[in-house]
């Protein structure tokens, strides 16, 4: 019985060492987990820069699907939804782009690469700081560093540098901003008529605003291109493809 009292007597004197100890290895899993997400794109430059040769456009992007696919999961745009941008710079006339929502950079690739013959010239604004870093890392491994100008900003700052409008807009970064932005870029006349604005995610996520608007406000003629999510084709998504007619 001594024993046992024994045994309580020590729990008890050591019970908030071992709560402080278990709370701190909660908090030690929990930043662990934290610093892995946040690491999972700076691993993709450098698996990219390690595994693409410089200035191999296609390498690259191979590059982030394998690592999308087999490694970690990132929110790119993908080959099948990339499908849309492409088709869209088949326009000899896109010269001047914009893409709000930079991420790691996948769809500047498949814009940045039709730009050198054009005189063309993308701007990318992504609000994350690290992740603006790591496009620019992929941009230069891809050898378009001269074409493509990552900024780390958000839209109604960078404006009062824009001084033409623009052929072609991606939208794809906080949903709910993307009609706000639309019409700040309408207000500055940097759209104009025929420039084509191609929103993401506009079928996983509600955005019934913006749809609302493009389909029905009479200053687009827009359609939706089914597809799904980013390297998860069970999820449905889609993108809005809309033209500005003034």
């Amino acid at each position: 019985m001594s024993n046992g009292l024994n045994d309580i007597n020590w729990t008890l004197r050591k019970a908030p060492r071992i709560a402080w100890f278990l709370a701190s290895q909660s908090v030690l899993r929990k930043l662990d987990q934290k610093l892995a997400r946040q690491a999972r794109e700076l691993e993709l430059a450098d698996f990219v820069e390690c595994q693409a040769a410089p200035g191999d456009v296609d390498a690259v992007r191979q590059a982030m699907d394998a690592s999308s696919r087999r490694r970690r999961w990132l929110m790119s745009r993908g080959p099948e939804k990339g499908a849309v941008v492409t088709a869209a710079m088949r326009d000899p006339g896109i010269r001047h782009v914009l893409e709000i929502g930079t991420y790691c950079g996948y769809s500047a690739l498949l814009v940045a690469r039709h730009l050198p013959p054009r005189g063309g010239r993308l701007v990318t604004l992504e609000i994350s700081r690290r992740n603006a870093g790591v496009a620019r890392r992929v941009i230069a491994q891809a050898g378009l560093a001269a074409v493509a100008e990552v900024r780390n900003e958000v839209l109604d700052r960078a404006m009062g540098s824009f001084a033409a409008p623009f052929d072609l807009v991606l939208l794809d970064h906080w949903k709910d901003e993307y009609l706000p932005d639309l019409k700040r870029l309408e207000a500055a006349r940097l759209v104009r008529p025929g420039t084509v604005v191609i929103a993401d995610n506009v079928g996983f996520f509600r955005v019934p605003d913006y749809l609302e608007y493009v389909r029905n406000g009479g200053r687009y003629q827009s359609r939706y291109v089914p597809g799904s999510v980013e390297y998860h084709p069970q999820l449905p998504d889609g993108v809005e493809i809309s033209t500005f007619k003034g």
